[in-house]
């Protein structure tokens, strides 16, 4: 069975260290490692074992990039992950016994597989992607992926929309046929019989599934397709634009911003559970809440933007916020609620309920609320 988002951070919570958390550009790479090896050189008494690995894989994923973007290196004793990653990631270099989580979070989410069904009425594709990689997923051998070659195959019945009553009988006919469909109205008719087909032929191929899928395609082509659409993992409103018009590269750069700035449907309904929830002991905004019942192993579901900061330590044995110590407690509370099986997520302030920098549900109210 493939690993949950969580289970995989969870894993890599777990590590042994020293963990190693590197997010920079290709240029500034070597600088980043010459900064750990300085640090680990005060602990480690061999770093290179651990640092030329990490500075070969960078810089060949950089070549292979020719430079675009950012690079994410995790690297630990006998683990060693290079992610490519949007130039908007903040630059992280750290050294500690655990890797910085909110690096995890954008490494797991660039790694996240999702789906783009381009309409084109001359070669509709599915392709399967991460934020960096993309292949196409071949339909069955007997779909049609055109227009054109559906219409050999298929015909919608366009009599039943030009059929009317004529009253008494005129001539001996019942009934007379006459010309009300336009050609436009045609064309959609086919169109629509043609998007059924798609729709169905996606839901085969994403059986099981709950990938989020983006539809792209010109306007007028996006609002016949959703409206056979049944795929509950679409994620609107698409990307506008014909996909024959777009490079791989653009369609690609729409599509992962699309799905970097709209929550999943499991995220979407724990914040719909919040609202519902909050002043009522099982859901709360205030991070001395949250930490606490991260802790307890209470929160199943944990938000918080990525510039928000609350610096503290959680007294395990008092369980309250000392403010004496400045560590996260932003980091402490989504690492104890991925530690018991809760979901933790970075989301923009417009997907935050009333913009709030952190808010969490919890699984039961506390005992002693």
């Amino acid at each position: 069975m493939t690993a949950t988002r969580s289970e995989s951070i969870r894993d890599l919570l777990a590590m042994p260290g020293p963990c190693i958390t590197i997010v920079t550009s290709a240029a500034a790479l070597p600088d980043a490692i010459e900064h750990v090896r300085q640090i680990l050189s005060e602990t480690e008494r061999h770093p290179d074992a651990l640092l030329e690995p990490m500075l070969d894989a960078g810089q060949k994923l950089a070549a292979d990039r020719k430079g675009r973007g950012a690079v994410a290196i995790l690297r630990a004793p006998d683990f060693l992950r290079v992610v490519p990653v949007g130039s908007d990631l903040k630059p992280v270099t750290r050294v500690g016994d655990r890797f910085d989580l909110r690096t995890l979070l954008e490494v797991e989410a660039a790694e996240a597989t999702f789906h783009i069904l381009a309409l084109s009425q001359k070669r509709t594709r599915l392709l399967e992607r991460t934020q960096q990689s993309s292949c196409e997923i071949a339909f069955s051998a007997d779909f049609a992926q055109s227009l054109a070659d559906f219409k050999q195959t298929d015909k919608p019945d366009h009599d039943l929309n030009n059929r009317s009553s004529a009253g008494p009988d005129v001539g001996g006919m019942k009934g007379v046929m006459f010309g009300t469909t336009t050609d436009r109205e045609k064309k959609d008719d086919y169109l629509l019989h043609f998007f059924s087909a798609i729709n169905r032929a996606v839901h085969t191929l994403l059986r099981d599934q709950s990938t989020p899928l983006i539809v792209a395609g010109v306007e007028s082509e996006l609002a016949l397709y959703h409206r056979v659409n049944t795929y509950r993992f679409t994620l609107e409103p698409g990307v506008h634009g014909s996909p024959d018009a777009m490079d791989g590269t653009e369609l690609h750069s729409k599509a992962r911003d699309l799905v970097r700035s709209t929550p999943p449907r499991a995220a979407l309904e724990a914040l719909a559970e919040y609202d519902k929830k909050v002043g009522t002991g099982h859901a709360s905004s205030h991070i001395h809440e949250i930490v606490q019942a991260a802790f307890e192993g209470r929160v199943s579901h944990f938000f918080f933007q990525e510039d928000a900061k609350y610096e503290g330590t959680y007294d395990t044995m008092r369980q309250r916020v000392k403010h004496s110590d400045p560590n996260d407690l932003i980091e402490a509370a989504a690492s104890e609620t991925i530690r018991h099986g809760g979901e933790a997520r970075i989301l923009a302030a417009s997907s935050m309920p009333n913009g709030v920098p952190v808010c969490a549900v919890f699984r039961y109210a506390a005992a002693h609320a």
